[in-house]
């Protein structure tokens, strides 16, 4: 296809499209597959909750180590590359997981093999690309970017219990290793295109000053001069506390579900209400801060994560707990392209893939203790009530932090 051609349609788009499978996959398996998958690890290894909570804590560890050189790598070499590789891993994480025979086996597949595979073939890698594709819709565009991050929660739950039901948990993870090691990691290479300006288009679409770009783009910040910018400590705090409130519940929804007394199957699809709503959260909190600006946008989404849990805490029938999930599902979807968005704006593309990815060890320490947190608190007490209020108050926290915040002008 000439150049000429290319110019006639806005690649952008193809591009958000293309972040959306990729998170889709790299989301869905790892983390909303697991919840289904909870259940029958802990029955196949005779673990408590507690040590298959441990799964999600470790994989976060290890995400956070490996994501200051990701987006290091990422501000340097062609995205297409780094996806590819990063689904090659991925996949042959999944196979391995197939055969493990104890969980420490398990364990460490998912918190080395897993865990790298998902941080290059995910959010991090997409969000710089969508980064270099837009500007002035930034907001918009990875609150686009990111659906699919919700709705693999809808659909990859419903796919995980087929699985399970026909291959046991071994076979379906077999399945998912396969795919994403061949298909995904072809399609990767073909697909994705890095930046405008390899094929003669701009940022947004809109034809602009190629130098003065190059200018804009040419102020490279280093580790240091990272670290020592007040708004990086501030948007860490805000979404760390805010990601481990998701942690802490999100987890466990599918068995909290079934505590109430659901089949496995109807908890899968309670967990993909959620997912939905935070799927919608996305679009929605993405177009706000675009209109509304970073501080009350980001108040929005914590007033309804929030309120959502605190649903959740005294949701004893179908009618509380849908309404419950839908509301957090609603507030939790703004979280990631808010996250994303106010560090490309804080740090410039230039430098987004490097301080979004530096952010990770930072928020390790207080998300790893959320999952396994409130397993442990439930089988102390028996129930999750203590455990969710502790989230709540998390938002509460974040939403005082968030008045602080005080972001560049974009233009």
């Amino acid at each position: 296809m000439s150049t000429e051609t290319l110019k006639q349609k806005f690649y952008g788009w193809r591009m958000i499209a293309g972040a959306n499978l990729v998170d889709f996959f790299s989301a869905g398996l790892a983390f909303y597959a697991y919840a289904v998958f909870f259940g029958f690890i802990q029955e196949e290894f005779s673990a408590s909750r507690f040590l298959v909570s441990l799964t999600v804590s470790i994989t976060i560890l290890a995400a956070g180590i490996y994501s200051p050189l990701l987006g290091y790598i990422l501000d340097k070499f062609p995205i297409k590359k780094v996806l590819t590789i990063g689904a090659l891993i991925f996949g042959l994480g999944f196979i391995l997981l197939s055969i493990t025979q104890t969980f420490f086996q398990f364990l460490l597949v998912y918190g080395v093999v897993i865990a790298l595979g998902m941080v290059i073939f995910g959010n991090l890698s997409t969000s710089k690309l969508i980064a270099n594709w837009f500007n002035e819709k930034i907001g918009t565009a990875l609150g686009y970017a990111s659906i699919g991050l919700s709705f693999s929660g809808v659909i990859i739950p419903p796919i995980a219990v087929f699985l399970i039901s026909n291959f046991t948990w071994r076979g379906a993870y077999l399945v998912f290793g396969s795919f994403v090691l061949i298909v995904c990691s072809i399609s990767a290479y073909k697909f994705f295109i890095d930046k405008p300006e390899d094929i003669g288009q701009f940022p947004d679409g809109v034809e602009g000053d190629l130098l003065a770009d190059k200018i804009s783009s040419a102020n490279v910040l280093s580790f240091k001069d990272i670290l020592s910018n007040s708004i990086f400590w501030i948007l860490t705090i805000i979404f760390t506390l805010q990601l481990s409130a998701n942690l802490g519940v999100y987890t466990h929804i599918p068995i909290f579900s079934q505590d109430l007394g659901y089949s496995p199957l109807q908890a899968s699809w309670i967990y993909s209400v959620a997912a939905f709503h935070a799927a919608m959260g996305k679009i929605v909190f993405g177009r706000l801060l675009d209109n509304l600006g970073a501080r009350r946008t980001i108040l929005i989404s914590l007033f309804f994560h929030g309120l959502g849990i605190g649903i959740l805490i005294f949701a004893t029938n179908l009618i509380m707990l849908l309404l419950a999930v839908m509301v957090m599902g609603l507030g939790l979807g703004g979280t990631i392209p808010l996250m994303n968005s106010t560090f490309a704006i804080a740090f410039g593309n230039a430098n987004f893939g490097k301080a979004r990815g530096l952010v990770g060890p930072f928020m390790v320490p207080m998300q790893i203790t959320a999952a396994p947190l409130s397993g442990w608190l439930y089988d102390t007490y028996g129930n999750y009530s203590l455990a969710f209020s502790i989230n709540v108050v998390l938002c509460v926290i974040a939403g005082i932090v968030v008045l602080f915040l005080h972001l560049p002008d974009r233009k």
